[in-house]
């Protein structure tokens, strides 16, 4: 038998395009994008409304989430139960998430199973009871996750971060689905009230991906929502965010700790900025990856953690930049002080193979990160909700291939280290206190 010796040639990738839509609209005037995927017998089918957060009363914070998790909690046509073992008879799978700047409730089901599926996503969404006590599950629910939260590093560093990078007047200053004070007050009643002033047709656009042979998706919708009547008006627009600037240190006691829960961070761009797609190849160079700079140096030479990980992201305004991972106690101190010098000494420049190896990743890996119809589907309700055209990953992956390496440092420069690096710490505030009083970072607020 003869032994290869020298491997096939492989041929460059070819072009790649975000799936492409069909768009219609139901009776009701809500846009429909139809993404035809062959051979993807599971679809996906979201409702995504435009929900700003801010525009929930301040003494209520938290009724968006009590709202969208008792949507299907019994409708005017099926008890809870009910409904449950209706949608497992189609094989559906359901789930609801709220954003800063949305609403987002889904099903995946079985193409053969779409109608009947679709109608059951309809009946939640249009129709929902409320019944006194489905809410006050829920809100009893929401008051033991909190509990819960508050024992988990990686939320309170999370809560902390977002509590001293934005002014106290930002919503996203405060937890999105709400504190005790706010959430233990809900009852139905206001719970229906924010659905009527809140939620409707002409706030709504509905995705659907999945195989579409011989099924006429757009009149499954439209019998399913084509009827939806609710006199809601455009959504209000989210206001520019107010940050905080200035290097701050905050230290969050978790008493018992063995390891310190880390967050460093500053403002960043969003998707209208045109340094959205440089940022997200600098990001990438700096503390995106398991190569990155960051990782290279506190996970592979000093072995202080596990990994770290460091993102650009953004809803519909204003953006933030963080670096997040834990790391041993004992070596809290080491790890923030040769993280800050790794952020800063990236403003001096990134080179042209850390570029390019970047670009490669991000853009080559593209083709695998939107092959399922629910990853479409998310990215696609992503844009919507953040105010940018259905194929923006499109024109963000064009932005990364053509970004040189001094863009990358520009649209770094422009926002990491500028106004200053907040840093959270959670963890033992007694063994970790010196050692962040000896960076001399700066006053220190601590949190119990």
């Amino acid at each position: 038998m003869s032994q290869m010796t020298t491997p096939p040639p492989v041929s460059p990738p070819g072009p790649w395009k975000f799936p492409e839509s069909t768009t219609t609209t139901t009776s009701a005037g809500t846009p429909v994008h139809i993404f035809d995927r062959p051979g993807q017998y599971v679809a996906t089918v979201r409702v995504t409304v435009a929900m700003p957060l801010f525009v929930e009363p301040r003494e209520l914070e938290g009724v968006a989430t009590i709202m969208s998790r008792t949507l299907d909690e019994g409708t005017e046509l099926h008890s809870a139960n009910d409904f449950a073992a209706a949608l497992e008879r189609h094989g559906a799978a359901y789930g609801v998430d709220v954003s800063s700047d949305a609403l987002h409730v889904e099903i995946s089901v079985p193409v053969s199973h779409l109608a009947p599926a679709v109608k059951l996503l309809a009946e939640a969404i249009t129709r929902p009871a409320f019944n006194v006590a489905d809410v006050g599950r829920h809100v009893t629910i929401r008051l033991g996750e909190i509990n819960q939260e508050k024992a988990n590093a990686g939320y309170r560093a999370r809560e902390a971060f977002a509590a001293y990078l934005f002014d106290a007047s930002t919503r996203r200053s405060r937890p999105t689905a709400g504190t005790p004070d706010t959430i233990r007050p809900l009852t139905n009643v206001q719970v229906a009230e924010f659905y009527r002033n809140n939620i409707g047709p002409a706030r709504a656009q509905i995705l659907f991906a999945g195989d579409a042979t011989g099924v006429d998706v757009a009149a499954i919708v439209d019998d399913a929502f084509g009827d939806w009547r609710a006199e809601v008006g455009p959504a209000l627009e989210t206001p520019e965010p107010l940050y905080l600037s200035g290097d701050r240190v905050v230290l969050v006691d978790r008493p018992g700790s063995v390891q310190s829960q880390l967050v460093i961070g500053c403002a960043g761009p969003d998707r209208r900025s045109a340094a959205w797609g440089p940022a997200a190849v600098a990001n990438h160079v700096v503390g995106g990856t398991i190569t990155s700079r960051v990782d290279t140096v506190l996970r592979e030479e000093k072995g202080y953690t596990y990994g770290t990980r460091s993102s650009f992201a953004a809803p519909r305004k204003g953006g933030t930049f963080t670096l997040g991972g834990a790391v041993r106690t004992e070596v809290t101190g080491a790890a923030i002080g040769d993280a800050l010098r790794i952020l800063r000494e990236a403003r001096d420049g990134l080179t042209e193979q850390e570029v390019q190896e970047a670009k490669d990743s991000l853009t080559l890996t593209a083709p695998l990160r939107y092959e399922q119809a629910d990853s479409i589907i998310q990215q696609v309700a992503s844009n919507i909700a953040n105010g940018v055209p259905i194929d923006f990953a499109d024109t963000y992956m064009q932005r990364i291939a053509a970004t040189t390496a001094e863009q990358a440092t520009a649209a770094y420069r422009e926002f990491v280290g500028t106004n200053g690096l907040l840093v959270v710490v959670v963890g033992e505030a007694k063994d970790v206190r010196p050692q962040l009083t000896e960076l001399g970072l700066g006053d220190l607020i601590e949190l119990t």
